[in-house]
């Protein structure tokens, strides 16, 4: 099954998520809490690499580029993603950097503070590229990163142009997700804003968050306009809006999707889901807002469960799929799949 798309080739930030809870630590007791209330939880993340697991899960043979601290974070996410059947070939491994943990400490309301360290070398922001062959970009069925990859300077940084360039004059799509988290242009790092702005004229699919991460880059009074600005002959822009579902320009036509009215749990690694879905759709042959669809479908199943990883499988999305009354999405191809 992960072979029958060939290879999606994801790049960027791959950590550790650590959830640590404090309920027992600030509870109201002179009784000291048991070890086992104290045991902080482990899962897969970065944004970069929420997309690629998330990917592997559909059933797309997926491949991840990024760089690992020889550490044992970097262990952890090397055997994650080799259980998830993600081919680690161009995983590299740095035993000068660090693989980067992110902290989210819950409270007793289960409000969570979360904290990234280490915050110097780490291994994510630089990748080497003499230590791979470039035709593997050329060769591969999707390319795809995420803005969170450039967000410290590194060699990644510079280089992701490049890499974008080389997939788009082969021919292969690409996608990239704004991802900057940032919404005042002004705290928008001339580094960052600059790769981008290099990397999108050979990005085939521009996602992001609507009203601030498009803005960040072209501010409007209307963040419809900004987004706008984005859109190219031979270039999809789709805003995520949360909650209010997304808005998609190609070719010069705007389409609206709604979001799904579920339950939410935890909205970790939504957008992250979404762009998975997003390429898993399109390499099923699906029209562009088919695939928007299928995004929402997987985000949805994804926000309505845990933690950032958990993703469907395809039968675990036709049954969401058929639970939310997706007909159209259903009859586009992936009832039979």
């Amino acid at each position: 099954m992960h072979d029958r798309f060939g290879k999606a080739i994801i790049i960027g930030d791959a950590c550790v998520d650590v959830t640590v809870p404090l309920t027992a630590i600030l509870a109201d007791t002179d009784r000291p809490p048991e070890d086992s209330a104290l045991m902080p939880g482990l899962g897969g993340g970065g944004t970069s690499a929420n997309t690629a697991a998330a990917l592997a899960k559909l059933g797309v043979g997926t491949s991840f580029m990024g760089t690992l601290g020889a550490d044992f974070g970097g262990r952890y996410i090397r055997k994650e993603f080799e259980e998830l059947g993600i081919d680690t070939s161009m995983t590299l491994t740095d035993d000068t950097s660090n693989t980067v943990y992110v902290f989210a400490f819950i409270d007793k309301s289960g409000e969570r503070k979360l904290w990234a360290f280490p915050r110097t070398e780490m291994s994510y922001i630089n990748y080497d590229l003499s230590r791979i062959d470039m035709e593997l970009i050329r060769t591969a069925s999707w390319v795809h990163a995420s803005g969170m990859t450039i967000m410290f300077d590194g060699s990644l940084r510079r280089d992701l142009p490049l890499i974008f360039r080389t997939a788009h004059e082969a021919g292969v799509p690409t996608s990239f997700d704004l991802n900057t988290r940032v919404q005042d242009p002004a705290e928008l790092d001339e580094g960052i804003r600059s790769s981008i702005l290099e990397t999108i004229p050979y990005v085939s699919y521009l996602l992001g968050s609507a009203r601030d991460e498009f803005y960040s880059f072209c501010p409007k009074d209307d963040w419809r306009d900004s987004v706008r600005s984005f859109a190219a002959p031979g270039r999809t822009v789709i805003a995520r809006l949360g909650g209010e579902g997304s808005l998609m320009i190609e070719d010069g036509r705007e389409t609206e999707e709604p979001a799904l009215r579920i339950p939410v749990v935890n909205t970790t690694g939504a957008g992250d889901a979404f762009n998975a879905g997003f390429i898993a759709g399109k390499l099923r042959g699906l029209r562009t807002d088919q695939a928007v669809v299928m995004a929402h479908a997987v985000a949805g199943y994804k926000i309505s469960r845990g933690g950032a990883r958990q993703t469907p499988d395809m039968e675990e999305l036709r049954g969401f799929a058929r639970e939310q009354g997706l007909t159209e999405l259903l009859s586009a191809g992936i009832q039979a799949i």
